[in-house]
């Protein structure tokens, strides 16, 4: 027996572990390190992505010979229930209120163990649209070319061309960037009370019982 089961074993026979669906999610895509393929049929289990028939037979005929083995290896093993939990947050891309990107939010923040930034500032900002870096390696705010302007010396009065250098701002911070903050908060939160309710099933679970505690809803409320 492998020692991985060995330690299964042992956690089945000393009862599940109690976590919340937060918890859960981020020793899912954490520690077991699960992965989604959005593959719900099975279809495409065997596909290799941008590499068709025709182009493999081309390159053999370039060789002249045809090569043995090779391809991807075997996926590694993780916990079943790990695999269970990847499969509810990938239901969320056939739920219409959610879709995939919200699927990908969600393992994207359980990988990173963190939550949308709901933070803003309420005083509107003017700042670069992009940064560069001058020859010390500061940074300073990419310039971009303008307009191109002609004039005339005052002297010699010859016409000369000047092209501008103008630096694209954006507009950051406000009401507006405060409201979508929360807005995609409370997505997440949404997506996590769906995941939750699907992992709280009887029987989804072997070694772990969900609870139903859920991040706060409205964080911001308490802040300073």
């Amino acid at each position: 027996m492998m020692m991985a089961d060995v330690r299964r074993d042992r956690i089945v026979a000393a009862g599940p572990r109690v976590m919340s669906v937060r918890s859960a999610l981020e020793w899912a895509f954490g520690p077991e390190n699960a992965r989604m393929d959005f593959d719900h049929s099975g279809a495409h289990e065997f596909d290799r992505v941008g590499v068709s028939p025709e182009w493999r037979m081309m390159q053999q005929a370039k060789l002249g010979c045809r090569i043995d083995g090779g391809g991807a290896g075997p996926a590694p093993q993780i916990h079943p229930d790990a695999a269970m939990i990847a499969a509810a947050v990938e239901a969320l891309e056939l739920n219409p209120m959610f879709g995939r990107e919200m699927a990908v939010l969600v393992a994207t923040h359980a990988r990173a163990g963190t939550a949308p930034d709901w933070r803003g500032s309420c005083v509107r900002r003017v700042v670069p649209m992009a940064w560069d870096f001058d020859r010390a390696g500061n940074p300073i705010a990419l310039e971009a070319k303008g307009d191109i302007w002609w004039y005339r010396h005052p002297k010699c009065r010859n016409r000369l061309e000047l092209t501008s250098k103008v630096c694209p701002i954006m507009y950051v911070g406000g009401g507006s960037d405060m409201a979508a903050r929360r807005r995609r908060y409370l997505d997440w939160y949404g997506a996590l009370l769906e995941v939750s309710m699907q992992l709280r099933v009887p029987g989804y679970l072997d070694t772990i019982h969900v609870t139903s505690a859920l991040p706060a809803l409205s964080p911001w409320q308490n802040s300073c």
